[in-house]
């Protein structure tokens, strides 16, 4: 990349002047931590950004946009940048703008929404909602993890049972457009509040979500209003213990794990249906026994003398993992209770060994509720996503096989997961997710295994015309004539909103390669 020649040294000062030297760096130093995270693969971060940029304000965004059209130089958007694989640098003058600054947090408890800006943590929300009776959905990723972000991007919550897909909760929103433009939808096109998230006119909120979103390709979201929902716990979620030690009670009478196994994954699902039918639990979920090791082993050493023993694969194989809630009372959670066991019954269920249960629940089980166990997974090394589908329980099933054939051919140096298979009901089982996460070590021999892997899944899931979070971050000009040529009009809307291509460009879509 052309790093100090004349027009890096005009884009330098020019972004120093509009957001202050101490917020703009071209350090090489500084450069280089924003190149490797936990996930992203060495191969796909080998271009570093030329400029980190850290505005404050909606307005610091907007002059950056127009400095991008002015100087034409390309910019990317992340608040914890926890996933670089569809932000890395693919052009020379690349800034990526780090939007951890922009934090603040408002909670409208008697309507019960929050508005967030970006670089607002998951734990930070849920901290302050709890305070007042509240909870938003929790993110799969981790309490770090922007809360916008996920909102904007996957959407996948480990409470999506109760609480739903995570787009579906947006309200009114403040948008940047790669023009510099603000864009305002839902109630504060008309009025500054932040209350609802349709119209007028036709839902703009489309445009920004899909299976992964738009990669900031179309610009950056400043504000955004999401639903909360009742909280039946304590003001302050509680803790003792220390780091990796540290536990969580919940009150027993307003939360209650129960946990049975099945013979077979099939018929797991098919409890899980049927505790759908019911309306019952916050959260349910069929984890793999890999999971559970992960979450609970507290260092290498722990995790692979538990996985060698079996123990895990002896007590939870094909699980279904519910937590009761007492939103009215506790008598909701003892009438659930009994409703849940009488499926478990019907279907085959087997309780779970209570000495597992006790072993599981406070150190896993409950921190699923406050944050999530996804920066447990990195205790292996890494670990490696071969597929996440949001579809019914019928797909889930269909699904899993082509993705445990893959983690076969390539294990080693994929690390032993024992075909996991994580399925999780979404809209009280209304549609599920399906994910396969398989460990691996943070090597350069991993890195380029998993290219050739994602390269296999991709053209195995294409040619079955199935969208996931593999294919959908694919550029749609790749993919689009592939599904019913979505590229088409995508195209035409980037060209509108971004005419000189400087948002995240050949991420999302490369405009340059489509015919006018």
């Amino acid at each position: 990349m052309p790093r100090g020649d004349d027009k890096h040294r005009l884009i330098l000062r020019q972004l120093a002047d509009v957001l202050g030297e101490e917020y703009v760096s071209d350090d090489p130093a500084v450069v280089l931590a924003y190149s490797r995270e936990s996930q992203t693969p060495s191969f796909r971060t080998r271009l570093l950004p030329e400029f980190i940029v850290m505005p404050g304000s909606t307005k610091d965004i907007q002059q950056i946009m127009r400095l991008a059209n002015r100087f034409r130089f390309p910019v990317c958007a992340a608040a914890t940048a926890l996933w670089f694989l569809t932000i890395a640098p693919a052009r020379p003058y690349w800034c990526h703008i780090d939007l951890r600054r922009m934090n603040e947090l408002r909670i409208d408890r008697k309507n019960m929404y929050a508005v967030i800006q970006p670089g607002v943590t998951h734990a930070q929300l849920q901290a302050e909602a709890m305070k007042v009776g509240l909870i938003n959905g929790i993110p799969e990723a981790g309490a770090q993890t922007s809360s916008l972000a996920n909102h904007a991007f996957a959407g996948m919550q480990g409470t999506a049972h109760r609480t739903g897909y995570a787009p579906r909760n947006i309200l009114g929103l403040e948008w940047v457009l790669p023009t510099g433009e603000v864009l305002r939808i839902g109630s504060l096109a008309t009025a500054d509040r932040y209350f609802w998230g349709e119209g007028p006119g036709p839902d703009a909120r489309a445009i920004l979500r899909g299976l992964t979103g738009n990669f900031t390709a179309l610009g950056v979201v400043t504000r955004m209003a999401i639903k909360l929902y009742p909280w039946p716990g304590p003001k302050v979620f509680p803790s003792a213990g220390i780091t990796p030690e540290k536990r969580s009670e919940l009150p027993r009478d307003a939360f209650k794990w129960l946990l049975f196994t099945y013979p077979t994954l099939n018929a797991a699902v098919k409890a899980m249906r049927e505790i759908g039918h019911s309306e019952i639990g916050a959260l349910l979920h069929c984890w793999p026994p890999v999971y559970y090791n992960w979450w609970w082993a507290k260092s290498r050493e722990e995790y692979w003398k538990a996985w060698t023993s079996g123990y895990w694969h002896r007590n939870v194989k094909n699980c279904v993992a519910v937590c009761l809630w007492g939103y009215a009372s506790p008598r909701q959670v003892r009438y659930e209770e009994k409703v849940l066991r009488q499926i478990a019954t019907e279907t085959g269920g087997t309780p779970v060994p209570a000495g597992v249960v006790r072993k599981w629940v406070p150190y896993a089980a409950n921190n699923w509720i406050r944050d999530t166990n996804g920066p447990r997974m990195m205790r292996t090394g890494g670990y490696l996503i071969l597929g996440a589908m949001l579809g019914t329980y019928e797909d889930a099933l269909e699904y899993l096989p082509g993705a445990w054939e893959i983690e076969d051919r390539y294990t080693p140096p994929f690390l032993d997961g024992d075909h996991p298979a994580w399925v999780a009901s979404y809209d009280l089982g209304h549609f599920a997710l399906t994910e396969i996460d398989v460990p691996r070590e943070k090597t350069d021999e991993a890195d380029i295994t998993w290219g050739e892997a994602l390269k296999d899944i991709s053209s195995k899931r294409i040619k079955e015309r199935i969208t996931d979070a593999m294919t959908a971050p694919i550029p749609a000009d790749r993919i689009g004539p592939v599904y019913s040529g979505y590229h088409v009009p995508l195209g035409r809307i980037k060209r509108a909103l971004d005419p000189n291509h400087i948002a995240n460009p050949t991420r999302l879509i490369d405009t340059d390669i489509l015919s006018p």
